[in-house]
């Protein structure tokens, strides 16, 4: 990028690459950890590892920024870099959007230090300064155009540049000369991918005024062709920008070492670009406000995950550890009994009917291959056999096969927690023998159960994996707490809350006459389970008040409650996708 002073001034926009004088050296530390940090930077913008960075106040030689092609090095004047170096942190990943038009600077002098390869020393010999001039300004978008190609995600700085700084580069008057420098720095930026062409359009529109409809479109070919042009060929450089200055009418041999430019206050053409960089001010603007709008959505949703997953570890270390506060210590001593017959036998009939729910039907397979086993698929073999007569390699895979892959059935966990207080009385004796058969069924189907009573004390009935040899009798409790920790309790045995722990199930047997707080904590801890995919089924009187978001069966009698629960687990184990 280059920045030539008001007219009448020089041509400058090529003395950025290779000027004159002694390097700049920053000498202030500040700056100097600024150099640092984009000279270890600048490797992933030039694809090369052998360049040095300096920003500093002053530097770039005149030039905003500046490249010295023989000593692999790179100047980008502080004064433009848009922010102070002291608050910014250069690797901050945030640290190109907070000062872009520096950026942008290095972005364009990177381009160069890896696409303009066509001027080395000596190459410009006997090429008029018209010439030379006109080959730099094409090169100018034709950089561009090439860092795109590698890496979109530089836009955003080129046009920052663009914006800034172009306004000193386009001297307020109408002229020929002129227009065809806003035809390279310019439209041909916008054919580049830099700029949109909307963007443009009042410059173009000036620009036709001045030297018509034809002579613009010559030079659109011309830029066009320098964006397709390799990076190292000078004879084509050349030649372009030979017919470029031919188009505009340029005297090739009238000039010194630089071309004079004439002198004005003001201009259509000025005016027209003056629009143009407000127009891609307003764009980027609303590019950066939307890009901001979705980057702090994109860092509250990420905030969120990540307290929902700092709760959700909590929440599981909670329930662990009233698992072993529950299940950890010796059952408490209770009145058991011998299991009935009916009892076994519908802990069988329950197992049976599990294991079928749980089962999966194989997959098919079907693969595609050159050579057999397998069906013969005539058309490809056709295809095959016309790739093979016309001297090319066969891609076509003729031969079909399948084959069934056998799908895991999905383990089951059923946790029940009953309420035994006296409101409860006529359910006690069906839940007793329910969780029984409860838990042979689900072992006989490689699963896991667990039931745990509430009232006074929190009380564990059966444990996962060690379904009882005798129905152990359930007595009534004079109060109704602790529903909460039984959740808990069976969640960190069960693993209810682990979307992949397979097909689970809470059941729930209570009229819902909590204290507040298991109302509340108990609410939640539903809440979470069901978001986690676990069924909750809520067995109890008539007038039971269950909590939100449950599966209600209400109003049963206590005999129905096994069937209910057998009919919850098989649902859910229908309903889960498998492993």
């Amino acid at each position: 990028m280059t920045a030539a002073q008001p007219a009448p001034a020089a041509s400058t926009i090529g003395g950025h690459i290779n000027p004159t004088g002694a390097p700049t050296a920053p000498v202030d530390p500040t700056w100097q950890r600024l150099s640092d940090a984009w000279t270890q930077q600048v490797p992933i913008l030039a694809d090369r590892t052998d360049l040095t960075v300096v920003v500093a106040p002053g530097a770039g030689h005149g030039s905003p920024a500046c490249f010295f092609p023989l000593l692999n090095r790179i100047e980008v004047n502080g004064d433009h870099l848009g922010a102070d170096p002291a608050t910014v942190d250069p690797w901050a990943l945030d640290a190109a959007d907070q000062y872009p038009v520096g950026w942008g600077l290095l972005v364009h002098e990177a381009a160069h230090a890896r696409h303009s390869h066509w001027d080395p020393p000596g190459a410009m010999d006997g090429v008029p300064w018209p010439v030379f001039d006109a080959a730099r300004h094409l090169d100018e978008s034709r950089i561009e155009y090439r860092q795109l190609r590698r890496r979109p995600i530089d836009r955003l700085y080129l046009r920052a540049a663009t914006r800034q700084l172009l306004m000193h580069a386009i001297p307020p008057v109408d002229d020929v000369h002129v227009a065809g420098r806003a035809c390279a720095l310019l439209l041909a930026r916008a054919d580049a991918g830099v700029l949109d062409r909307p963007e443009v359009r009042p410059v173009r529109t000036a620009v036709r005024k001045l030297i018509g409809t034809d002579r613009l479109r010559r030079l659109q070919v011309i830029w066009r062709k320098a964006h397709r042009t390799r990076d190292d060929d000078t004879a084509r450089m050349v030649d372009l920008a030979r017919q470029w200055c031919e188009v505009l009418g340029i005297d090739t041999t009238g000039y010194g070492p630089a071309m004079a430019l004439p002198s004005g206050t003001g201009g259509s053409l000025y005016d027209a670009v003056a629009a143009a960089i407000g127009a891609i001010a307003a764009a980027d603007a609303a590019d950066a406000q939307a890009a901001a709008d979705a980057l702090r959505r994109a860092l509250a949703a990420a905030a969120a995950r990540q307290r929902a997953k700092e709760a959700e570890a909590l929440a599981a270390k909670r329930s662990r550890n009233t698992a072993h506060e529950v299940f950890g210590k010796p059952a408490a001593p209770g009145h058991t009994r011998t299991p009935k017959p009916g009892e076994r036998a519908s802990a069988r009939q329950l197992a049976r009917a599990l294991k079928a729910a749980a089962q999966r039907e194989p997959v098919t397979i079907h693969t595609t291959s050159e050579t057999p086993p397998g069906r013969l698929i005539p058309r490809a073999a056709v295809t095959a056999a016309a790739q093979r007569a016309a001297g090319v390699r066969p891609d076509a895979q003729p031969w079909r096969s399948s084959h069934h892959r056998r799908i895991p059935n999905p383990p089951l966990a059923v946790g029940i927690t009953v309420d035994v207080s006296l409101s409860m009385r006529a359910w006690l004796g069906p839940l007793q023998s329910v969780a029984w058969i409860t838990a042979q069924a689900t072992r006989w189907a490689q699963g896991r159960s667990a039931t745990v009573t509430f009232g006074e004390n929190v009380t564990a009935i059966t444990r996962p994996g060690q379904p009882p040899g005798e129905v152990r009798e359930l007595g009534l409790e004079g109060n109704t707490v602790g529903f909460t920790k039984t959740v808990d309790a069976l969640d960190g045995a069960l693993d209810l809350g682990d979307p992949r722990a397979g097909a689970r199930l809470l059941v729930v047997v209570s009229d819902g006459e909590f204290t507040g707080v298991d109302t509340v904590t108990g609410q939640l801890r539903i809440n979470r389970l069901r978001a986690a995919g676990c069924a909750v089924l809520w067995l109890g009187p008539p007038r039971s008040t269950p909590l939100h978001g449950v599966t209600t069966r209400l109003g049963i009698a206590p005999a129905q409650a096994g069937k209910e629960i057998a009919d919850a687990a098989t649902a859910a184990l229908r309903g889960h996708p498998g492993p």
